[in-house]
This record gives C-alpha cells, structure tokens and sequence, in this order.
C-alpha cells in the first residue's frame, strides 16, 4: 500500500512538473498557458490569473481579434513564490 501512495505522489509531481514546463514555455513564446485554469479573467479575453498544478500565473497582455499580441507581461509562481517575471 505504501508503494502505490509513493507511487501516485510520484506521478503526480512529476506531471506537475511537465505542465509547469510545458505552460512556462508557452508564456514565453507569447501564448497561453494549456495546463492551467484562468480564475480571474479581465475584458481582454485573457489577461488575468492562472491556476496550474502547485504554479501559477498572473498575465498581462493584448488579446483582442483586432491583432493583439499576446502576452506582453507575467509572473510565474510555483507555490506562491514568484520565480521568474517577464516583460515583452
């Protein structure tokens, strides 16, 4: 029994870590996170909060259809620590 919990912890955490991966890049690259839920949503269609597994997002940017560019600021936090900001 011990095994499957460890094991399950195991997985658990490491697809965290996939996703955190995963999202960060796409931020980067000016997109969207996927792994991640918007919990607080402004009128752009997609500044606001994101909510991933232990990591989170808080993003700015333009993403209207009259050619935004998408994201333009953000902070990564994992765990409520903010570790990386950027600006575009």
């Amino acid at each position: 029994m011990k095994r499957v919990i460890l094991f399950v912890i195991l997985f658990i955490a490491l697809l965290a870590i996939l996703f955190g991966t995963v999202d960060i890049f796409r931020v980067k690259s000016l997109n969207l996170p996927i792994f991640c839920i918007n919990v607080e949503s402004k009128d752009d269609a997609g500044s606001g909060k994101y909510i991933g597994l232990g990591y989170s997002f808080d993003i700015k940017g333009n993403f209207l259809p009259d050619g935004g560019k998408g994201v333009t600021q953000y902070d990564y936090k994992i765990l409520g620590i903010k570790i990386i900001s950027g600006i575009e």
